[in-house]
């Protein structure tokens, strides 16, 4: 995302997911862990979580524009691709406008909470807590490991997003992160006359 917006989740919700507390070490590296989590978190879930302004482009569908970002606090401005005002009416995030259902708008809206989901929150922290949680191996870079001591043996493979101690997104990760994605909406087809 171009913009910079603040993370989703703290320091503290981290020692939670952790279940101790940081390491100095730890400690300065948390900040960027989270922004890091709080973008991956964002881009899977199609939202930003926080407060913004955005002006954006958008077809109008049957008389109906739908704002990706919830909740929409404001709507400043909507206008044609010509500038002219395009009167409208809003209910949450769905903009009613009398304009041709084939045109764009340009909607300029602010949106945003200042509180965070708690999905959202806990999911980013387990994100960072799991970097400094993961076994010394995978951490090296190590897919698999294979011992044998005597007539024992012990073998084992990390998962992909274990591998390095990188700040990735599990595959439980992004399902909850998409299941804060706006609905996907049928097409609406307009046939015009002659």
């Amino acid at each position: 995302m171009a913009e910079t917006y603040t993370p989703l989740a703290t320091s503290e919700n981290v020692v939670a997911a952790l279940g101790r507390a940081l390491t100095a070490s730890e400690q300065q590296g948390v900040d960027a862990k989270l922004a890091k989590a709080s973008e991956l978190f964002r881009d899977a879930a199609r939202r930003t979580f926080t407060p913004g302004r955005r002006t954006m482009r958008l077809k109008i569908h049957g008389d109906e524009v739908r704002l990706p970002e919830i909740p929409v606090v404001t709507v400043h401005t909507v206008t044609d691709d010509a500038g002219a005002a395009v009167g409208y009416s809003l209910f949450e995030n769905v903009l009613t406008v009398a304009h041709c259902s084939q045109a764009f708008v340009r909607v300029d809206y602010s949106f945003g909470s200042v509180t965070v989901p708690e999905l959202a929150k806990t999911t980013v922290a387990e994100m960072v807590a799991r970097t400094y949680d993961v076994d010394k191996r995978a951490r090296a870079g190590m897919t698999q490991f294979q011992q044998t001591a005597g007539p024992f043996q012990e073998g084992g493979t990390f998962a992909a997003w274990a591998v390095g101690g990188q700040v990735l997104l599990s595959p439980a990760d992004a399902a909850a992160a998409q299941s804060f994605r706006p609905p996907r909406l049928p097409s609406t087809v307009v046939l015009r006359g002659r």
